[in-house]
């Protein structure tokens, strides 16, 4: 399934807005439930107090002076039922509703009336800090609040109560409020969704334009000023990847430039020598030259194609095999031998067991390379030594003569293509033997370096392949 940002947006989006909503939703219900207690319970403990004013001595104690006509007043009310009653500390009723039930102190909820409290269970708690509490009566849940007040005669209690109908109106009203305000947010929130998302995302579309309508040929970079501080990392990685094809592109071109160049030389001196063989088909000095020719040009196409092997190594060296190096050493020692005995020179090889993770055929051409130059270009009755051995972790592959040397400065040089230092300007060479070397070492992670051969005089070259190759 392909992975969509527009939907991954959405998804890092929905789950906080619902959960924000909820909470939101459980603080508002809070707070609305609270404001409406303290406002109505505000207003039952006034209607304590107002009938507190209305408890005076009396001869035999207290007694409750309250109108019939203010005791209406007191219970109008056009939603609820409002109920009260007062007694003194000894249980006897005042006035008022006698089968409303006792609040008592710890106690949220009585729901069984009875029409006297026993002496001393108001007492309990003579504190003239009102007490609320929930209770049941007539089968309805009533809201109460408990007050003691006390004059000259004695104390007394007040108790007054209500129904919730006003309250549950108020929170029901809130919290509708609250859930129209919920709703219009969850519609903000879809909208901004709907076209905040798309907006954010549009320099990704045009981006997406801007390397769809590009032509293959087009690898310049992609300017980062229009790109989103986001993704502009790995806008910045593609630009890498565009430079590094861009040049390999370049190396290509160049490589097919040069490649081209190097074969009309030969191929036109092929023609000539066949020319002539067709002149003079008995001329014996005509077929060596024309043999020649063709080893030139053949010689030329496989190091053409080595060298784009070994530039492909990478992925070769994806699919590596064990190679056995001394055997593959053994297999072209024969062919050395013979060419050293021609030039007079004394040929010394030194090889271990070792076996490593590469490509047989890149190895084996970076071997020959290395002694076919230290042939060619090694002191006529000179020296020429090969080692192959184990140096700590790494794989050594050394290669030195004793001929003319390549002087520092230009030790760097020989590694490109085509390139012929002034020892070798006059031989048939093509000046790719080094680089193809470089190549093959670079693709198995290893390092080459040219240094001075024994005693300081001719040429040495030394290979380390990695520690990770050796098997």
């Amino acid at each position: 399934m392909q992975i969509s940002l527009r939907r991954k947006l959405l998804s890092a989006l929905a789950a906080p807005t619902v959960v924000l909503i909820i909470t939101a939703g459980a603080v508002a219900y809070s707070s609305a439930n609270w404001v409406v207690r303290n406002a109505y319970d505000g207003n039952l403990l006034n209607l304590a107090q107002a009938i507190a004013t209305h408890v005076h001595a009396a001869p035999d104690g207290l007694t409750l002076t309250i109108s019939p006509e203010v005791e209406a007043v007191l219970r109008t009310d056009t939603v609820d039922r409002i109920y009260f009653r007062v007694r003194d500390k000894d249980g006897r009723l005042l006035g008022g509703d006698a089968e409303l039930p006792i609040l008592e102190d710890g106690d949220s909820l009585a729901s069984i009336p009875i029409p006297y409290a026993p002496v001393g269970r108001d007492a309990a708690a003579p504190s003239p800090r009102p007490l609320f509490g929930d209770l049941i009566h007539a089968g309805k849940p009533i809201r109460a609040v408990r007050l003691f007040r006390s004059n000259d005669a004695g104390g007394f209690y007040i108790t007054v109560a209500e129904t919730l109908g006003k309250r549950n109106e108020a929170i029901d009203r809130l919290v509708l409020g609250f859930a129209w305000a919920g709703a219009l947010l969850l519609i903000a929130a879809g909208v901004a969704a709907r076209f905040g998302i798309p907006s954010g995302l549009a320099p990704l579309e045009r981006l997406e334009d801007s390397l769809r309508t590009r032509s293959g040929a087009d690898l310049s970079p992609i300017d980062l000023a229009g790109v989103p501080r986001e993704v502009r990392e790995v806008v910045h990685a593609l630009n890498g990847l565009l430079e590094r094809l861009r040049a390999a592109n370049a190396q290509q071109r160049e490589f097919l430039q040069d490649a081209a160049h190097q074969l009309r030389t030969p191929l036109a001196g092929l023609q000539l020598q066949l020319e002539l063989l067709e002149a003079r088909p008995a001329d014996a000095s005509a077929r060596a030259r024309l043999r020649q020719s063709v080893a030139r040009v053949t010689r030329l196409a496989n190091q053409l194609l080595a060298l784009a092997r070994a530039e492909a190594g990478g992925r070769l060296i994806a699919d590596a095999s064990e190679v056995d190096l001394a055997a593959l050493i053994d297999a072209m020692v024969e062919d050395w031998v013979d060419r050293a005995d021609v030039r007079g020179i004394d040929l010394g090889i030194d090889r271990a067991p070792l076996r490593i993770q590469g490509d047989p055929t890149l190895l084996q051409e970076l071997i020959a390379n290395l002694m076919d130059n230290a042939l060619k270009y090694g002191r006529e009755h000179g020296t020429v030594s090969l080692r192959c051995v184990r140096a700590g972790e790494d794989v050594l592959i050394e290669v030195c003569d004793d001929g003319q040397g390549i002087p520092p400065a230009v030790r760097e040089q020989v590694f490109e293509r085509f390139y012929r230092h002034s020892r070798t300007a006059s031989s048939a060479g093509s000046g790719l033997g080094l680089s193809i070397a470089r190549e093959i070492v670079r693709s198995h992670g290893g390092r080459i370096d040219i240094d001075d051969g024994p005693d300081g005089r001719g040429t040495c070259v030394r290979v380390r392949l990695p520690a990770g190759l050796v098997a």
